[in-house]
């Protein structure tokens, strides 16, 4: 068999292209990610990336530094695209509901538009796997997760000091929102019958419902 042959075999949906350089990278970390979520970080090897993305482990290392730095560079490729989809929109709203709504559809359609006919997005769960990271990677990625947090409780905040909120938490409430969301990334299957518009809207519909008081009530006050 030949060398041509052999690497069209072992080539996956996450191969390689003659890219530009940022392109190239987003493949990398998306099946880096893959893998981690398939076998864990702990049993990932740097070996198993560069198979899966069709290059030798020199011409890896060529592109990243090493495992615990491309475990970081994923998070913060996650944590890049959150921030320039969802939380730069979402900070230009004035309004505190249309705000919200701008949150969950966005962060919604980030995570669906991206998902792997696994029916998973491994991008947004391998952020989570914070144990691989030194202590300062960690405080950077905690910090940036603790800032979209912040946003999504400081929005509730503005709706409950003006009665459009129900009577809630707002931790309580800030967590639950963002957990189901990103719970998306564990089931949503982009060949099922539900396009990532969607469940953005199916979702909108939930959350706000059960966030927000409803508007004969909000109209008597």
């Amino acid at each position: 068999m030949t060398t041509s042959v052999m690497m069209r075999k072992t080539r996956n949906p996450f191969s390689l292209s003659a890219s530009t350089k940022p392109d190239r990278l987003a493949e990398i970390y998306r099946a880096a990610a893959s893998i981690i979520c398939e076998k864990g970080y702990d049993a990932t090897s740097m070996n198993d990336i560069a198979e899966a993305v069709g290059i030798t482990k020199s011409g890896l290392y060529h592109h990243v530094s090493g495992k615990r730095n491309l475990l970081f560079n994923i998070m913060s490729f996650g944590l890049d695209s959150l921030e320039e989809q969802v939380i730069i929109p979402a900070r230009a709203v004035t309004d505190a509901e249309q705000r919200l709504r701008a949150i969950i559809t966005s962060h919604v359609h980030l995570i669906t538009s991206r998902s792997t006919p696994q029916g998973n997005n491994p991008v947004t769960i391998v952020v989570d796997e914070v144990a691989g990271l030194t202590p300062a990677q960690r405080r950077k990625i905690d910090q940036r997760k603790r800032d979209y947090v912040e946003l999504i409780r400081h929005t509730l905040e503005q709706l409950k000091r003006t009665g459009r909120l129900r009577e809630l938490d707002l931790t309580a409430a800030s967590f639950s929102l963002l957990g189901m969301i990103l719970w998306l990334s564990r089931w949503y299957n982009p060949t099922g019958r539900l396009t990532p518009d969607q469940v953005s809207e199916e979702v909108a519909k939930i959350a706000m419902g059960g966030l927000l008081q409803p508007k004969a009530r909000r109209a008597r006050r």
